[in-house]
């Protein structure tokens, strides 16, 4: 629903409102962690889910998703309403009009009752291509014209867990209450938190200037650096660099390598593609979770602190693989980003 030269920094909304509630976490989890206060943390989450259900009676349908089903009038009404402008037609004119369909559009405008101006309109690009194959869950990865993009998701999601950013939160308090009282590491822990939003509120201010790819490539080689300072400080007992250094894997990760990957999950698939795809990179963001949460801690037993050299090679590892494929899709329409992976 977002309009292509604000598409990065209003999805990247998504990842800031997690990372604000990471905070609220913890800053509950500091204030209300003694006594009877449990139940401020336990209802607080009740009256966020409950405002969540009646705020999302206001959510709209796609506009895309609407006019590439038939249904133009409502498309056209729900854009109106996005935009705040009555001629849309401009917008609609680009949904289709890419990369190899460019040549066919002459042959392919209809006229179109609902513009206010009476022009003609292209046919969706989808239903150009329209084969009568259902994109699902279940075989979005055998239809050749997904496969890259399904690929790229899936190993966004995972190397952004096998990155390590998880061990920030797994050690924070423990390497901090080697050298401070265990109130004064509850309140360093939640400036992690802090620093996690600032961080990833900046990154609005350049995902949709520099584009996707600097954003992701800076992040991750400042990733590289921190999370050998944080093994490095942890292996050697220097806990001040420790310390130090789980500060720098969060503001390295926070305005790249955090909500690129979900940005990118949503820009590499056309309207047909785009709720499997969408549901494929959660899920593999979360099963990432999983592996690393269970997998760490015996890994960790095993080789002591070169676990992190782990993250540090897939850290390389991705961001090889990422350079070489993954497009950028700043200023791009969805169909443009599409006709890239033909």
């Amino acid at each position: 629903i977002a309009p292509v030269r604000l598409r990065g920094t209003l999805n990247l909304l998504n990842q800031l409102s997690i990372v604000v509630g990471i905070l609220l976490t913890l800053t509950v989890g500091m204030v209300a962690n003694r006594g009877s206060l449990w139940r401020v943390s336990v209802g607080g989450g009740l009256v966020l889910a409950c405002a969540h259900l009646v705020l999302s009676a206001l959510a709209v349908e796609s506009p895309r998703f609407l006019w590439a089903r038939g249904r133009r009038a409502e498309a056209r009404t729900v854009l109106r309403h996005l935009r705040g402008v009555d001629d849309v037609d401009a917008e609609v004119a680009t949904w289709g009009v890419s990369g190899g369909d460019a040549e066919q559009v002459a042959d392919d405008m209809i006229a179109d009752p609902e513009s206010p101006n009476g022009t003609v309109k292209p046919v969706s690009s989808t239903e150009l291509r329209a084969d009568g194959t259902t994109v699902t869950v279940f075989n979005i990865f055998r239809l050749a014209q997904y496969r890259r993009q399904w690929l790229l998701v899936l190993l966004l999601q995972f190397g952004q867990q096998l990155s390590g950013i998880n061990t920030v939160f797994y050690y924070s308090s423990t390497v901090l209450e080697r050298m401070f009282s265990s109130q004064l590491s509850s309140v360093l822990t939640m400036l992690i938190g802090v620093l996690n939003v600032v961080a990833t509120a900046s990154a609005a201010l350049f995902i949709d200037r520099f584009g996707r790819r600097p954003l992701l490539f800076t992040s991750m080689a400042a990733m590289v650096v921190a999370v050998t300072l944080l093994g490095v400080g942890l292996g050697l007992g220097l806990n001040v660099l420790a310390a130090v250094a789980l500060y720098l894997v969060v503001a390295s990760f926070a305005p790249g390598f955090g909500p690129v990957p979900f940005l990118l999950g949503t820009e590499l698939f056309d309207v047909r593609a785009a709720s499997a795809g969408g549901a494929w990179a959660l899920g593999a963001n979360w099963v990432g979770t999983f592996i690393v949460a269970m997998a760490f801690l015996p890994i960790q037993s095993l080789i002591g602190e070169w676990v992190f050299a782990i993250f540090v090679g897939s850290l390389l590892v991705c961001g090889g693989v990422f350079y070489v494929y993954v497009p950028e899709t700043k200023g791009r329409t969805i169909d443009e980003i599409a006709a890239t992976f033909k």
